[in-house]
């Protein structure tokens, strides 16, 4: 066994919060990586891991059936909420070397690990993730795009996202599509680049 689960952080769950550069630092063979996004996201704007085993969320107790309860596993997902309930799962189901990826997707890429995309895409700018959220926001005639930053940061993209998502502006008729957009911006702006370089 890797010192990798010894080192997570314990959670009320059973299981344990692994860190990205923890993850990213260990070696072969390493713990089994299992991604429970659903399929269509793998081949999405996050990527996936190399050597991933994909169990969407649904799945995960009948994938599980066939592992040694005493293997080591690493849930992941997009943010880290799904791969959570799936590792609650696994305790559940009596596995002791559980944990979830702290942040899942969008930390692995802020922090511009290696990932496997379908192509390697040109990643946008800032400035670009910037357009793409006042073009999307006006095309849900959401008037409120004045305070997006000219020259954004990251951080300040990131905070610009927060509070939309926390104080929806009023007259959003299509809370799906507002959410979605939220959704999809938070991951252009995980792989963005200062300059749009290759990854």
């Amino acid at each position: 066994m890797s010192p990798l689960y010894d080192n997570a952080l314990p959670q009320p769950g059973g299981y344990r919060d692994v860190d990205v550069r923890q993850l990213a630092a260990e070696g072969a063979p390493g713990p089994h990586l299992v991604d429970v996004r659903e399929p269509v996201e793998l081949d999405g704007v996050l990527g996936r891991l190399e050597g991933i085993r994909p169990a969407p969320l649904a799945t995960v107790r009948e994938a599980a059936a066939l592992w040694p309860k005493d293997t080591e596993v690493v849930l992941i997902c997009r943010s880290g909420a799904r791969s959570a309930r799936a590792a609650r799962q696994l305790v559940e189901l009596g596995f002791s070397r559980v944990m979830n990826l702290r942040g899942g997707m969008l930390a692995w890429n802020e922090e511009a690990l290696p990932v496997v995309r379908l192509k390697s895409d040109v990643r946008p700018t800032l400035a670009q993730v910037r357009d793409t959220l006042r073009s999307r926001l006006l095309g849900l005639r959401i008037a409120r795009v004045d305070a997006l930053p000219s020259a954004p940061s990251r951080a300040e993209l990131g905070a610009v996202l927060d509070a939309l998502r926390d104080a929806p502006p009023q007259g959003v008729d299509d809370t799906a599509a507002f959410e979605r957009t939220l959704r999809e911006v938070r991951d252009l702006l995980a792989v963005a680049s200062e300059g749009g370089s290759r990854r």
